[in-house]
């Protein structure tokens, strides 16, 4: 924990799991804006909890969720938003921290390829109120399978410890 700089890991089975456990321990039951560019795992983590994606397209130079767009597919059943860290080139962290404050949403992040990488001198993990991660075999740091949950915050971090022993 200490070497990635943020506070709190929950260790899991995958980063799926990973996925649905940041969803579940934020309380998210509706829509979640995120990109169609991911492994279906990004997706169906979203329908397994029961909350319904809503995709925004993303931007043609950094393959990430474009911030520009976030917007105007926010309506009042809209409770998150999910960004890919695609390539393990980071989301444009501020913007969506910026709109999620605007419109009250929680943030999770798909960080199953950006374990290691910076934003702002610091771990991009620390972004948003959980990043969800894979330890799977073809990730840069892999354990053949597993993931985690990282987030800042000691209330969702017991949250997240609930989910994972049921």
């Amino acid at each position: 924990i200490s070497h990635l700089g943020v506070k709190y890991l929950v260790a899991v089975n995958n980063g799926t799991s990973a996925i649905q456990a940041a969803i579940r321990s934020l309380n998210i039951n509706g829509d979640i804006i995120t990109t169609p560019f991911s492994w279906i795992a990004t997706m169906d983590s979203i329908l397994w909890e029961g909350c319904k994606p809503v995709f925004v397209d993303v931007n043609k130079d950094t393959f990430n969720i474009d911030v520009s767009k976030i917007e105007e597919k926010i309506t009042k059943n809209t409770q998150a938003i999910l960004g890919v860290h695609t390539f393990s080139n980071p989301c444009d962290v501020i913007k969506i921290k910026q709109i999620a404050n605007k419109y009250k949403l929680k943030v999770i992040y798909d960080a199953a390829h950006s374990m290691f990488v910076k934003y702002n001198d610091k771990s991009i993990l620390n972004y948003g109120d959980v990043s969800a991660v894979s330890f799977h075999a073809t990730k840069i740091f892999n354990t053949f399978e597993g993931g985690a949950c990282i987030t800042n915050s000691n209330k969702i971090c017991k949250e997240l410890k609930r989910i994972r022993f049921f």
